[in-house]
């Protein structure tokens, strides 16, 4: 018995050896060798990960504590080979260059599932042309004339009297003209540390998304704050306290809800995703002098085709992320704008937020959201020093008025 003991401990001890002496190795190899490393420790590390970094789990001692208990120190160092599968994609998408086949089994399983639920009922109908260049790119961004709002004279909302609480001018109208340089500031985990807060500030506007705050993160996501995009959750959810937090108050507030594919309004004011409705209404009573738009779900499912366009494969039938809501708002508006951490610099993190402690390559690359396919059709359109792209994870685009077009529709 003893020695059939010895020998399940010897066989243990060898296995622990090579498995931490693997864990060495990948800590030191190179990208492509990590995406290996991964598949062979996925069954070591992936049930801790989904415990360490469940949602609302706080980073407290006994969290700490349980990571210890769980993984000796030199493992829980090699967690981030979870981020290796996004890594392979990172360097794709630097360079122009990535497809849906580099990403993890997970979130092509949940590109998949969503194909299959098809919650907005997308019924696209047109073709993948030939992929276009930039400058075709543009241009057919451009000529779409995307930027679309509520007005209060759509129903249902005419009769429920919305002309006299919505803006009297349309977003694109108001603000047209009124800048030359805009930034738009992801929310992403790796914008922290990048100290680039200063040179956000240095445009004459700056967009931002949702809850992401500034105070406390200036250094690296700057102060200044012109317009906020909001999802409807925010709105409806109390947690975030819509109607009395300072994020939203002195801005341009831009929210959006997606609604049916088929643009429907009368469903969808009877059934958004959240409700938005009742908040935008009690704010606009409360507070008529700040901004405060709509998107018309036809600005992103138009969106949406044009991406789905541009794609070989199918896309997730869901809409468009803020951020790239955002993007081409901010294009319709701005006369150039710089992009931070939209496609991701080489501080790329796990980290959904850099003012939360939830971590999930989803945020990065999607799962509901077509998000992979958003930062690819972005890098296509511009032109960027690649040493910019992986330091600042900033890319840089032409506004609609700065781009000229034949008169012929892309």
């Amino acid at each position: 018995m003893k020695k059939k003991k010895h020998r399940k401990l010897f066989i243990v001890g060898v296995v622990t050896w090579v498995l931490l002496s693997f864990i060495l190795f990948c800590q030191n190899t190179d990208s492509n060798l990590l995406v290996f490393c991964t598949f062979v420790l996925s069954p070591f590390t992936r049930g801790s990960m989904r415990l360490i970094d469940a949602p609302h789990v706080e980073n407290s001692a006994g969290t700490e504590q349980l990571k210890e208990a769980i993984l000796p120190t030199v493992m829980q160092q090699n967690l981030q080979l979870e981020e290796s599968w996004a890594d392979k994609v990172i360097r794709g998408l630097w360079v122009g260059l990535a497809s849906s086949d580099m990403l993890s089994s997970y979130l092509q399983k949940a590109k998949k599932d969503y194909i299959a639920i098809n919650l907005y009922r997308v019924t696209y109908t047109g073709h993948w042309t030939k992929q276009k260049d930039k400058k075709k790119l543009l241009c057919q961004l451009k000529q779409q004339k995307l930027l679309k709002t509520l007005t209060g004279s759509e129903e249902p909302f005419a009769s429920l009297g919305w002309r006299k609480l919505v803006p009297q001018q349309p977003l694109e109208q108001a603000i047209s003209g009124r800048y030359r340089t805009c930034a738009v500031v992801s929310s992403a985990g790796a914008i922290l540390n990048s100290s680039l807060g200063r040179e956000i500030d240095s445009h004459d506007a700056v967009l931002r998304f949702n809850a992401a705050p500034t105070e406390g993160y200036e250094n690296d996501v700057g102060s200044k704050t012109t317009i906020r995009i909001i999802n409807s959750q925010i709105m409806a959810d109390p947690q975030h306290r819509f109607a009395d937090s300072h994020l939203y108050k002195n801005v341009t507030l831009v929210a959006w809800d997606p609604g049916p594919y088929s643009g429907n309004l009368e469903a969808w004011y009877k059934n958004p995703d959240y409700d938005l409705f009742t908040a935008y209404v009690e704010r606009r009573k409360r507070s008529p002098s700040q901004p405060f738009y709509i998107l018309h779900p036809d600005f992103l499912w138009n969106l949406w085709d044009i991406l789905q366009s541009n794609t070989e494969e199918n896309v997730h039938p869901n809409p468009p992320s803020s951020g790239f809501i955002g993007i081409v708002l901010m294009m319709s508006i701005c006369e150039n704008l710089d992009i931070y951490e939209f496609i991701p610099s080489k501080r790329h993190t796990t980290l959904c937020h850099y003012y939360e402690k939830y971590h999930d390559l989803a945020c990065t690359l999607g799962a509901y959201h077509p998000l992979f396919y958003e930062k690819l059709f972005i890098r296509r359109m511009t032109k960027v020093s690649l040493d910019e792209l992986m330091t600042k994870g900033k890319v840089t685009l032409p506004g609609f008025s700065q781009i000229t077009c034949s008169g012929q529709q892309v």
